[in-house]
């Protein structure tokens, strides 16, 4: 296989790069979901004990494992993370290492953000004359926002008086070799929400003897599009997403159901814009409900913040990335994204970073959460690299 900046990435890296290709076709054909990542912590335990890593805590955090890998010098820590649970769909990629596993899938390319900080770990094990310490954070449960809650919780930032912390995130919409970052917003806050309007079945020849619910959540599906257009600041960003709509039966077109059931997603970067949009869609949902002899209820969860990347960490990323690939391989300013990562509370304990790994290539040009979507092979020796010398880089600075 040709990896990509073969004549740039560590020595080491390049020369463990088949072993890592290989360790993620495994991590793929068995995806695992939430915190239910047994096989894959497993797995990654033991090829880590193979190489010589011993300091590895799968109790801390459950469904994760915690990686210490001290240097020879007395200095701060620096984490360094990745995602390792897959999505609930099917994959279609076709591969001969396509998921052994129905309606599971690594789809979002955690498969490759775990194989690359073992490269990463494995290299820092061998390398160890650097100060202070790196904590690799092989985390659950990013796909329904819950692992680093569970990270956060269990105390390791306290345990280890983690300085910063950097993450990488697969990024289909840049081409392979490419590395990107951001200052500032990277990825929105995500809330999402679980509603009901009551309304009075009756006979569909008989709608004037009911309440039908139907009409009444089509007029605040339209309403609440009028949130973004017309009450958040065009300066500013939100999404509004309505993904799920449930009434009735199908094989039962006759029948004008009691009720309609609707659920979907709010994505925002402000917290102002934030509030606003919870709270006039609630307001939309009682006064339309009410308008039409309905009865409403919701469930509204403020699920995770926004990206913020720190300053001097990413500039920091950037140095390191250009030193090491080139300007041309680096972009310092991308666009930011409406989805969302829960990166995001770690950043609110302390600076880092999520940079972008690009992808594309002729052969890879699916999008993430794409049942076709496959991780791309080429780029693992490389973004290992990058996330090791960001990591050593680091904490020579903040040991001077």
């Amino acid at each position: 296989m040709q990896f990509v900046h073969a004549d740039r990435v560590f020595p080491d890296l390049l020369r463990w790069g088949d072993e890592l290709v290989a360790f993620r076709h495994e991590v793929h054909k068995t995806p695992e979901l939430g915190f239910d990542t047994a096989r894959t912590v497993e797995r990654i335990v033991k090829t880590l004990k193979e190489w010589g890593i011993e300091s590895v805590d799968t109790d801390l955090v459950a469904g994760g494992a915690i990686v210490v890998i001290e240097g020879t010098r007395p200095g701060k820590t620096v984490a360094l993370r990745a995602d390792i649970d897959a999505l609930g769909m099917n994959d279609t990629s076709g591969k001969p290492w396509a998921s052994c596993i129905a309606g599971h899938a690594h789809a979002c390319g955690h498969d490759g953000h775990q194989t690359w900080l073992m490269g990463a770990l494995r290299y820092l094990n061998a390398h160890r004359d650097f100060p202070g310490r790196v904590v690799g954070i092989f985390q659950p449960a990013e796909e329904p926002c819950k692992g680093a809650q569970a990270v956060v919780a269990s105390g390791l930032f306290e345990k280890y008086a983690i300085a910063e912390i950097y993450g990488a995130h697969t990024e289909p919409m840049l081409d392979k070799g490419v590395f990107g970052f951001r200052v500032g917003p990277l990825q929105a806050a995500a809330d999402y929400f679980w509603l009901t309007i009551k309304g009075k079945g009756t006979h569909g020849g008989r709608p004037h003897l009911g309440i039908d619910p139907i009409p009444v959540a089509e007029q605040l599906i339209n309403a609440a599009q009028t949130i973004v257009s017309r009450k958040v600041n065009p300066i500013d960003t939100a999404v509004l997403s309505i993904c799920a709509v449930s009434a009735g039966r199908y094989e039962t077109p006759n029948v004008v159901p009691n009720e309609v059931k609707v659920s979907g997603t709010a994505r925002t970067f402000q917290p102002a814009t934030r509030k606003l949009v919870e709270e006039t869609f609630k307001e939309m949902l009682a006064d339309t409900a009410r308008a039409n002899g309905c009865t409403s209820e919701i469930k509204w969860e403020n699920s995770i913040p926004p990206v913020i990347n720190d300053e001097a960490t990413t500039r920091a990323g950037i140095a390191v990335a250009t030193e090491l690939y080139g300007a041309e391989s680096v972009r310092p300013n991308i666009d930011p994204f409406m989805s969302s990562e829960d990166f995001a509370e770690y950043q609110q304990l302390v600076p880092g970073t999520m940079m972008r790994v690009g992808v594309r290539d002729s052969e890879h040009t699916s999008s993430v959460h794409s049942t076709s979507f496959d991780f791309n092979d080429e780029v693992l020796p490389a973004a290992a690299t990058l996330l090791a010398a960001i990591a050593l880089k680091r904490l020579e600075a903040l040991a001077a």
